[in-house]
């Protein structure tokens, strides 16, 4: 009797350490930069900032999400890592992302009147705790405002310095 009792707590005690993890609260983009400009790829970098509310660490094994401007697919993101994300606290998750100058185009006189944009990414992430792992889904929208000026002076200043060196 006294092994059955042990072995419905121990049962116990391992279902509730096993919860599934919370999902993330999405904090805003820490930052967006053009990389590079140019008339056929253009790079995008983007620090996206999201809240961990689970009370233990958690593992990002990968990301899978289409990116939308103004509801419109711009570009496909893909992230394939090991990112520690530790317990209740902010961690921010790099996304570097090409882009085709014909699906940018789109959206150019928006950007160069500095207009905001309504960026959306959708898709899943992959977590995991120790063996278990889970697939969720990552759904947010952000409104943001693109400096184009600002990237053609540093691509300026990079081609400049190139040329002296």
């Amino acid at each position: 009797m006294q092994y059955f009792r042990l072995s419905v707590l121990a049962i116990i005690i391992l279902l509730t350490s096993c919860s599934s993890p919370k999902s993330f609260e999405f904090k805003g983009v820490k930052s967006f930069k053009i990389e590079k400009a140019s008339l056929k790829q253009n790079v995008l970098n983007a620090q996206i900032e999201y809240y961990n509310p689970n009370n233990f660490e958690l593992a990002l094994k990968n990301i899978d999400c289409d990116i939308f401007v103004n509801d419109q697919k711009l570009t496909h993101y893909a992230l394939d890592t090991n990112l520690v994300i530790p317990s209740i606290s902010n961690f921010v998750v790099p996304a570097k992302m090409e882009i085709q100058l014909s699906d940018l185009l789109k959206h150019s006189v928006d950007i160069m009147f500095n207009k905001p944009l309504k960026f959306t990414i959708v898709g899943k992430a992959t977590l995991s705790k120790g063996f278990f792992t889970k697939t969720i889904p990552v759904n947010f929208s952000t409104t943001k405002t693109l400096n184009l000026k600002e990237s053609a002076v540093r691509e300026a200043m990079k081609g400049i310095q190139n040329q002296l060196n």
